[in-house]
């Protein structure tokens, strides 16, 4: 069986610092993190090790921070369309606000979250994205432009 003491101390600072991009807040990495461990010590038995254990932990990380911003309404109309509308501008800094990224990505499908939170909050390039997702580039940069599609969309519908 899965030591998830074993994880914690050889991952736990990895975990932390994926969960401190995704937030932006402190307080909220750290409970993030705890969630993380905690969903990792209940689910232990699930862990078939077709994976490594640090890509198993940062999936988990991934599906608990989209549970917590799952639940927040989206802010309001005119600053997602800013978001949309400013995105092909300077993508990095407006990724920093992260608290509207985070309720964007929460609605988009699953495909398209695991390739944008690669692209900025793990800051990998294309390649490397479809390479680590098993997709060409083309494919990542596609989905990409579908998240920006999703955005516009649920701009209007708020």
């Amino acid at each position: 069986m899965l030591d998830v003491d074993a994880l914690y101390r050889q991952y736990g600072q990895a975990v932390h610092r994926r969960c401190l991009r995704l937030t932006g807040n402190k307080a909220q990495a750290l409970d993030l993190t705890q969630e993380v461990f905690f969903r990792a010590h209940r689910y232990r038995k699930s862990f078939r090790g077709e994976a490594s254990p640090i890509a198993w932990l940062f999936t988990i990380t991934d599906r608990c921070f989209f549970d917590s911003v799952r639940k927040v309404e989206p802010e309001a109309i005119d600053e997602i369309e800013a978001f949309v509308r400013d995105e092909r501008e300077d993508a990095d800094i407006l990724f920093q606000r992260h608290e509207l990224v985070a309720q964007l990505l929460a609605r988009a499908p699953k495909d398209v979250r695991q390739i944008v939170v690669h692209r900025y909050f793990d800051e990998l390039n294309y390649q490397q994205i479809a390479d680590r997702l098993g997709i060409n580039e083309k494919t990542v940069r596609r989905k990409l432009a579908k998240f920006l599609d999703f955005a516009r969309k649920h701009a209007r519908r708020a």
